[in-house]
């Protein structure tokens, strides 16, 4: 009785998360929706042509590919056994997961650390080439945003004027930034690309008692677990950092083709802008949508792609729509990818 007890709490305890997922997906989505207008979403919807749709459709293949090839290339580096069709499968039938169920990509690394399993290799070894994967991709985007980033400023700064009012305008940003000088804000978000970046060499750990007491509270030992899993994910990208440094290149390719299907997107709902401005807030953008809050990445993706946008000058109910055409190409693939749960590979 007590084990169906304590599974019965459990299950119960997973559906509420799941709910509450879902809930904060939704509510985010609204909220990104509401800010930037109904009516002016719905206006950029309405125009999406169809070539540059199907151009994004082709790029983001293209990433997902190249995507299979860098994991293959993380999961050799450490001896495991692969196999490129097999790893294929599995990162189609992630990327399936990913778009379709709650939890972002979550769901879609469980699935392909299995399916390396099933290849022979140990489960925690299998593991591990996915997250050096997730983790090499995104240091990379942090990268490329902060670059491109860097060059907007420079241009700004040295050439000033009009170009300066085109490439940040103080005006184009919501209500409540605004007000603030647009050059702090881009600095400042300048600022926190680079301190990501740097986050693989900075000393994470900090002083603390070991231990915990009873009487901690539960936010506290909320917050406890989550620097330690924080710090071990460090740790980790430290011991594997030359792992990460030999399919670095893959990643740069990655990560470029997927702000280019952002820039895509962006063109697709009519929207005019050069792709190193898209490039420059991917980062956030991207890394919202890999959160565990988002229902197939939508929700904290438009909600940070309202924000980010303004920060190049572009408005935010273009980005809102472009953020949501590209969760609506990655549907479109993940259920083109679908039917790969029917087919068996045996090595």
């Amino acid at each position: 009785m007590g084990e169906q007890g304590r599974g019965g709490t459990d299950g119960s305890g997973k559906a509420v998360r799941l709910a509450l997922r879902i809930a904060i997906a939704i509510a985010l989505l609204a909220l990104a929706i509401w800010a930037a207008g109904p009516a002016r979403i719905e206006k950029q919807l309405q125009q999406v042509a169809l070539p540059w749709f199907l151009a994004a459709l082709g790029v983001m293949a293209l990433s997902q590919w190249v995507s299979v090839w860098r994991w293959e290339s993380i999961a050799r580096i450490f001896g495991l056994r692969v196999q490129r069709r097999a790893l294929a499968l599995a990162y189609a039938q992630g990327m399936t997961v990913n778009v379709l169920l709650p939890g972002a990509t979550l769901g879609g690394d469980t699935l392909r650390s299995v399916r390396l399993q099933a290849l022979g290799n140990p489960l925690g070894v299998s593991a591990l080439t996915v997250l050096l994967d997730r983790l090499s991709g995104l240091w990379v985007l942090c990268v490329l945003s902060l670059l491109t980033g860097g060059v907007l400023a420079a241009l700004w700064f040295v050439q000033g004027g009009a170009t300066g009012e085109e490439l940040v305008r103080a005006d184009a940003l919501p209500q409540g930034i605004s007000g603030m000088a647009s050059k702090s804000v881009f600095l400042a978000y300048l600022a926190a690309l680079a301190v990501a970046c740097a986050l693989p060499w900075l000393p994470l750990r900090l002083p603390h008692a070991s231990g915990g007491h009873e009487s901690d509270s539960r936010p506290r030992v909320l917050v406890r677990r989550i620097w330690r899993r924080i710090c071990g994910l460090h740790d980790l990208a430290l011991a594997e950092r030359n792992a990460l440094g030999r399919s670095l290149w893959m990643s740069i390719l990655v990560q470029f083709l997927c702000a280019v299907t952002l820039w895509l997107c962006l063109r697709a709902v009519g929207g005019s802008a050069q792709y190193w401005q898209v490039q420059a807030v991917a980062a956030p953008i991207f890394v919202a949508g890999a959160l565990p809050l988002s229902y197939g990445g939508f929700g904290a993706r438009e909600i940070t792609a309202l924000i980010a946008f303004p920060l190049v000058g572009l408005p935010a109910e273009a980005g809102l729509a472009a953020s949501a055409l590209y969760g609506i190409v990655a549907i479109v693939l993940g259920l083109a990818a679908a039917p790969s749960f029917s087919l068996r590979y045996q090595p």
